[in-house]
């Protein structure tokens, strides 16, 4: 019985075959902001609630490179618009293991590219506090693996025709969890919360919401560790567009 229980997971990745479509811009996830939700149910955020700040997305492309390409989102976010990417930070900066960057290592990469890096544990009250104050956090997950694969099932992201294959990947991801399997470590950044869901920018898709509840099952792990970051000066994202964009239908 275990056994046939832990051929679900590869079995059910095996159905997908189409590329999805990255939530890489802020006016996308105005309009679909319940597209690629790691929720099957309630994914949506109501604006003028949300809050979002302006963190641009850097699409990660190597399986080890997910800290790369979320550092790059933060230091172009508090330096600006194309300071560096991710693809060079992993260029220039392998990680040293195979499976990606520690969280010390991103902490010394921020602080090379002038920025101060706090490891701290923060509750989802406490994100929420550096979100309000403008600073976007950073979080260890261990999350089922077909979340934050590079393809989807045939119309994923097209409403109606998209909730088959959504409830697919939601199934899949649940028996990932359950048996332990096909989860593996990621980083995703916080950008945003509504009520009690939370916004973030993961690597491979872009902008993406998730409850409080689920996030806190994905950093269990990890103990609520997390990176906070600020700059010498205000975010390169606010000195044009201030206050941090809250009405997501006016972006």
């Amino acid at each position: 019985m275990p056994t046939r229980r832990l051929l679900v997971v590869p079995l059910l990745l095996a159905l997908a075959a189409c590329a999805t479509t990255p939530m890489s811009s802020m006016d996308m996830f105005a309009q679909r902001s319940a597209s690629n939700s790691f929720e099957f149910f309630g994914g949506s955020v109501a604006p003028p609630e949300t809050l979002v700040l302006p963190v641009a997305h850097d699409r990660q492309t190597n399986t080890a490179a997910c800290g790369a390409h979320v550092l790059a989102s933060v230091i172009n976010y508090w330096r600006g618009d194309g300071t560096v990417s991710g693809d060079a930070i992993f260029a220039s900066h392998t990680p040293a293991a195979p499976d990606g960057y520690s969280i010390a290592e991103v902490m010394a990469l921020a602080q090379q590219n002038d920025l101060t890096a706090s490891a701290v544990r923060l509750t989802p009250e406490d994100i929420v506090r550096e979100l309000e104050s403008g600073r976007p956090v950073l979080v260890p997950i261990r999350v089922p693996s077909v979340f934050i694969q590079p393809w989807s099932l045939p119309g994923a992201n097209v409403p109606v025709l998209g909730l088959p294959a959504n409830l697919i990947t939601s199934r899949v991801a649940m028996v990932s969890e359950w048996t332990d399997t096909a989860m593996v470590n990621h980083y995703v950044l916080v950008v945003g919360h509504d009520g009690d869901k939370f916004v973030v920018v993961e690597p491979v898709l872009g902008y993406r919401t998730i409850s409080f509840d689920r996030l806190g099952r994905y950093r269990r792990d990890f103990n609520n560790a997390a990176v906070v970051f600020s700059g010498p000066r205000p975010p390169a994202a606010n000195r044009v567009e201030t206050p941090p964009l809250r009405a997501m239908g006016s972006m």
